[in-house]
């Protein structure tokens, strides 16, 4: 069974009830968009925010041990037992 550490930054956080780190036990191997599909589950905050469509939502930045997930395979980018992801949100700016 794969644990995954998932950490929240920003608003994501915030929407995720002040939870910057969450740990997943996956029943199983996940992608990137179905981990991104669980979280919008479990902080209904969330819903709306990761996920548009089939693709994680638009000026989201996916990190998987660091690395972008656009280096990877994107949203169909497999996640392994110890992975840790990291959901940064639009950057805000002015």
């Amino acid at each position: 069974m794969p644990r995954i550490r998932v950490k929240l930054f920003a608003e994501y956080y915030e929407l995720a009830q002040k939870r910057h780190i969450v740990e997943i036990d996956a029943p199983r191997e996940l992608t990137v968009i179905e981990l991104a599909r669980l979280l919008e589950e479990m902080f209904p905050g969330l819903r709306g925010r990761l996920v548009n469509g089939e693709k994680i939502a638009e000026e989201t930045k996916v990190l998987v041990n660091g690395r972008l997930i656009d280096w990877l395979d994107g949203e169909k980018t497999r996640l392994r037992d110890g992975d840790t992801v990291a959901f940064f949100p639009p950057a805000a700016g002015g």
